[in-house]
């Protein structure tokens, strides 16, 4: 393979590499993800009632006046907060969680 100088794709900066590398070194290195805050904020905590209560996204949109797309990143959030993978092991968590409280 015939190294040469080339131009990074996400920089632009110059550096030499292969005829089949479009990215520098430095930009190979991936980012630090930012940590997650786990604390649930007001309105992702009316979402997982509404969850609980077996109402659809639809549902919970119009009842929130939210459109149904931003339900569906409120749950993908929520998710990842408390370590979920469904609705149900969403509502199975808050319920268990509001029992213990």
């Amino acid at each position: 393979m015939l190294t040469s100088e080339r131009t990074c794709f996400r920089c632009g900066s110059g550096f030499t590499g292969t005829n089949t590398e479009r990215v520098c070194p430095a930009c190979r290195v991936p980012k630090a993800k930012k940590p997650i805050n786990r604390s649930l904020s007001f309105r992702e905590r009316q979402v997982i009632e509404l969850v609980c209560k077996a109402k659809l996204n639809k549902e919970i949109a119009w009842e929130l006046k939210l459109t149904e797309g931003t339900i569906k990143e409120y749950l993908n959030r929520i998710f990842r907060k408390v370590g979920c993978s469904n609705r149900t092991e969403l509502a199975i968590w808050a319920i268990t969680r509001q029992q213990a409280a």
